[in-house]
């Protein structure tokens, strides 16, 4: 009886180091139609007409050499004009046009350049969004991300006193200021969501009038427990760390003695959690 020995042939992808087959390949956009020497610097490069759209900023790679577009150019385009470069290496007519393989994997991964959406990208920003990778913030043009304006429209008076009304004195001296000297006013806060309030400042004519922050529901009664207190005289406020909640928010008391005592406004500091 014979025996022989028999050698398995190894699947293709059992091999963890086999090279990804096509990884590095290009996205050819067409050919030069003019050459240029090493250490020449240009501003633009004749083609063949381009196969895609391109957009300024998108960089394209001719013979080794590194370029990237300063304007839009349409599909069809013969001519590409491109940031002030000096080449490193030969241009010669018939040179493919790439993509920038370098680049593109920069791009794919982190995406630093370019436009999503129409909105233009770099490495802290997308359109009107910004990241501060120092201080781990995000910020919107148009929006206060680490502060909430405490405006007069804010502030209700206490049901302290006879006299009902909240007045907003529009003279040289002016302020918000209580009818009668029995009353108290009151500012109530949204605490935005993803945010912490950490402290509280309130300005007023009168430097010295107490305030007392609360913490309070839309969904409970009462005001509990001060979580802070200090004066009208603008200083930051050290509060209880209060996060927000589908329901929670600030009830600021400011303790106005008289009908002179006038309050500008305050300020609650925010941070991102």
């Amino acid at each position: 009886m014979e025996y022989k020995i028999v050698t398995k042939k190894q699947s293709p992808i059992s091999n963890i180091f086999d090279s990804f087959k096509g990884f590095g390949e290009s996205v050819g956009l067409g050919a030069t139609t003019e050459e240029h020497s090493a250490q020449d610097t240009i501003t633009s490069v004749d083609v063949t007409a381009t196969g895609y759209d391109l957009k300024t900023g998108d960089v394209i790679n001719i013979s080794g050499n590194e370029l990237t577009l300063r304007a839009d150019e349409s599909a069809g385009s013969t001519t590409l004009e491109i940031i002030s470069t000096t080449l490193n290496y030969d241009i010669e007519i018939g040179n493919k046009i790439n993509i920038d393989m370098n680049n593109l994997f920069v791009q794919y991964q982190r995406k630093s350049a370019g436009t999503i959406a129409g909105m233009p990208v770099d490495a802290d920003d997308l359109g009107p969004i910004n990241y501060n990778s120092a201080e781990g913030v995000y910020s919107i043009i148009g929006v206060d991300p680490t502060y909430v304006k405490i405006l007069p429209r804010d502030f209700v008076i206490n049901e302290d006193g006879s006299y009902e009304a909240l007045e907003f004195k529009d003279s040289a001296n002016s302020g918000l200021q209580v009818g009668d000297a029995a009353q108290e006013m009151l500012a109530t806060v949204n605490i935005p969501y993803g945010t912490t309030a950490t402290n509280v400042k309130i300005w007023g004519s009168n430097t010295s009038k107490v305030v007392e922050v609360y913490e309070c529901n839309v969904n409970a009664n009462g005001i509990g427990s001060d979580i802070g207190s200090g004066t009208t005289d603008g200083a930051a406020i050290s509060i209880t760390s209060t996060a927000s909640t589908e329901y929670n928010y600030l009830l600021i008391l400011v303790k106005v003695t008289a009908t002179s005592n006038r309050i500008y406004g305050g300020q609650v500091t925010l941070t991102q959690t």
